[in-house]
């Protein structure tokens, strides 16, 4: 009896024992169950936070990017701004300069580039605007002529640079008014007869030195003779008269009158340089071509 009381007391704990180690399982299975399960949750809320703040982040970077292209586009804007603003003020500082040319033409008489010599016709009343007396240590004899007054200060600082080139320059005749050439021309057809007399005297009224802007020159030896070509004097004048606003009226071959290699005429520094480097005579341009050269004559 006592044996199976001893063997049941036995079975008994043994259960007890069993149930036990269950139960501490079963906890511990729960605790780590229990803190597995947190465990997932802060990964996941980590999870969350990290999708939240890849997604703030990419929202940022485009932000970023906008940005950036709004200020690239802003800096476009601006580039395209200047250039506009440059082409408007290249395109003003051209219709003023345009308005200058113009509003210096309206004052500038119209007769100083006209192709006289049988082609336009200055009446007894025309005179310069205003004439100044050339100095007469560049004159023949010392005597009184005179020379528009714009073209005074391009005169004298061409004979002076002659000078300092060791070639001598002296004016034969400047300004001539209606009245001096309708004497001058009775008196070489008195001379020389009227067909000899046309052939290198015009008649009053088409005479360049009316306008008050032509020279006859020579070497203060020769003369006013074909000569006068062979001289140092020429040869400086053909090379350089240009640079200063003259140029031969009467070349070699002209339709108009007798070669001259004496008489120059002033047309401005800009027209004289293109005829010069053109090869080209004043009489053989278009009158329209040469009058668009009028506002810049006294440059």
């Amino acid at each position: 009896m006592n044996e199976v009381v001893t063997k049941t007391s036995s079975k008994f704990k043994s259960h007890i024992i069993y149930i036990f180690i269950i139960v501490i399982a079963c906890g511990a299975l729960y605790y780590y169950y229990d803190l597995s399960v947190k465990y997932l949750n802060i990964i996941n809320d980590k999870i969350i936070e990290t999708n939240e703040l890849k997604t703030n982040l990419d929202e940022m970077n485009q932000r970023y990017v906008d940005m950036v292209s709004q200020i690239e586009m802003s800096e476009n804007d601006k580039l395209f701004l200047i250039n506009n603003l440059n082409d408007l003020m290249q395109n003003y500082g051209i219709k003023v300069n345009e308005v200058n040319e113009l509003s210096k033409a309206v004052h500038i008489d119209d007769e100083l580039l006209k192709k006289y010599s049988k082609y336009y016709f200055l009446n007894e009343n025309y005179t310069p605007s205003s004439t100044t007396l050339i100095n007469p240590t560049h004159t023949l004899n010392n005597k009184e002529m005179y020379i528009l007054t714009e073209t005074k200060s391009k005169l004298e600082g061409m004979i002076e640079q002659a000078a300092r080139d060791g070639v001598k320059i002296v004016v034969h005749s400047g300004y001539r008014s209606f009245e001096e050439q309708q004497k001058l021309k009775a008196l070489y057809i008195k001379t020389y007869g009227v067909s000899k007399s046309n052939q290198f005297s015009a008649d009053q009224g088409y005479s360049e030195h009316q306008l008050g802007t032509t020279v006859d020159i020579d070497d203060g030896k020769s003369g006013i003779v074909l000569g006068f070509e062979k001289t140092p004097t020429f040869t400086w004048m053909q090379n350089n008269a240009h640079k200063y606003g003259f140029i031969m009226s009467y070349s070699k071959g002209n339709d108009y009158y007798e070669y001259e290699p004496w008489h120059y005429r002033y047309v401005g520094v800009e027209l004289a340089t293109y005829l010069y480097n053109n090869k080209l005579n004043f009489y053989d341009l278009d009158q329209k071509y040469i009058d668009s050269y009028k506002g810049k004559i006294f440059d």
